[in-house]
């Protein structure tokens, strides 16, 4: 929990991505649409978690990608919201396909990460919202407005022009055939499935929180997981009570609940790679000054979030312990 790596760290990347978020968004409530600045809101700053501390000619890539599986992501679940069990079928494939998508690299694992996400936020969302298709149309506006000014930002300082040792590849062939990946995949099929479930069927509060939550903490490796797990409960913690307390303290207006949201949103993408547990604080008080922007309460729903987060890492490790699919190391020793 207080290990920091900050070699990647660049908080000039962090400001650039909170105020294209702040832009998107305040167009939004400028027009008087405050839930079009949810949408905008997750293209711009997902696409800006994506990149954080990558060279400069791999970032338009990447946040391109990117913006699209959330594109994807979001339309699928937003064309679910209301059919509970076609929802819960959908979710295994859907889950398989993100959980595999790590075997491609890291930050393919990222990606699939980040639409895992999304696709659980749109099925189990707490506030009605457009349209399957506008959604989709405000988070690929959200995500292609980030990656243009990253790419304008990198040229103005003068990033385009840095050598850049060439990263090893990962065939797509080599990759989804890797037995770990495999492994990992079929696991968050299974606990998302029955995360999905138990939050459709039992009219759970913001039946969001517990599938989003497992997507979050799980990792392709037991050592991975128990550390995701540790920082995501610990994070989650403290981004709850800390918003919690602010919106106690301060009764928000949309416009307060925006500030909010963007000042999570800049403390997720400066340290997705530098400390989980900091990020992942960033990224709660981001989600629910979002959705408080909207209408949807703060303070009378901590609770309800904090047991869904323990529950959510209950799921994944009871899952890691015992659906350990194939074990390269356990093999190793049995050979030898």
């Amino acid at each position: 929990l207080l290990a920091f790596d900050f070699t990647s760290f660049d908080y000039r990347d962090a400001i650039r991505g909170s105020v294209v978020t702040a832009v998107v968004a305040s167009i939004a409530l400028i027009q008087g649409d405050p839930k079009a600045a949810i949408p905008l809101s997750i293209g711009a700053v997902f696409a800006a978690v994506s990149e954080a501390g990558q060279p400069f000619g791999a970032r338009w890539r990447t946040m391109l990608t990117t913006t699209m599986a959330l594109m994807v992501a979001a339309f699928l679940g937003s064309m679910l919201s209301e059919a509970v069990w076609l929802a819960i079928v959908v979710t295994a494939p859907v889950a398989f396909i993100c959980g595999l998508a790590g075997s491609l690299g890291k930050r393919a694992g990222v990606t699939g990460l980040l639409a895992l996400v999304v696709f659980s936020i749109y099925v189990g969302i707490p506030v009605p919202m457009a349209d399957a298709t506008s959604t989709a149309a405000l988070i690929f506006t959200g995500g292609v407005v980030q990656t243009v000014a990253t790419i304008a930002m990198g040229m103005i300082r003068g990033q385009h022009r840095e050598a850049v040792a060439k990263s090893p590849t990962v065939s797509v062939r080599e990759g989804i055939r890797n037995p770990i990946f495999i492994a990992h995949a079929s696991r968050l099929m299974v606990v998302m499935t029955i995360a999905t479930a138990i939050s459709e069927n039992f009219d759970i509060p913001h039946p969001y929180w517990l599938p989003m939550s497992v997507a979050w903490m799980s990792k392709p490796d037991h050592d991975g997981t128990v550390d995701r797990v540790t920082h995501r409960l610990t994070g989650t913690v403290i981004g709850l009570l800390l918003t919690a307390a602010i919106a106690l303290a301060f009764p928000l207006s949309e416009g307060g609940f925006l500030v909010l949201s963007l000042v999570g949103a800049a403390v997720a993408i400066a340290f997705i790679w530098v400390n989980y547990a900091v990020a992942v604080a960033g990224v709660t008080t981001w989600v629910i000054a979002l959705f408080g922007m909207v209408g949807d309460p703060v303070v009378q729903t901590v609770g309800i979030r904090l047991l869904a987060t323990f529950a959510a890492a209950i799921l994944v490790l009871l899952a890691a312990l015992t659906l350990t699919g194939h074990n390269p190391q356990k093999r190793k020793q049995s050979q030898d």
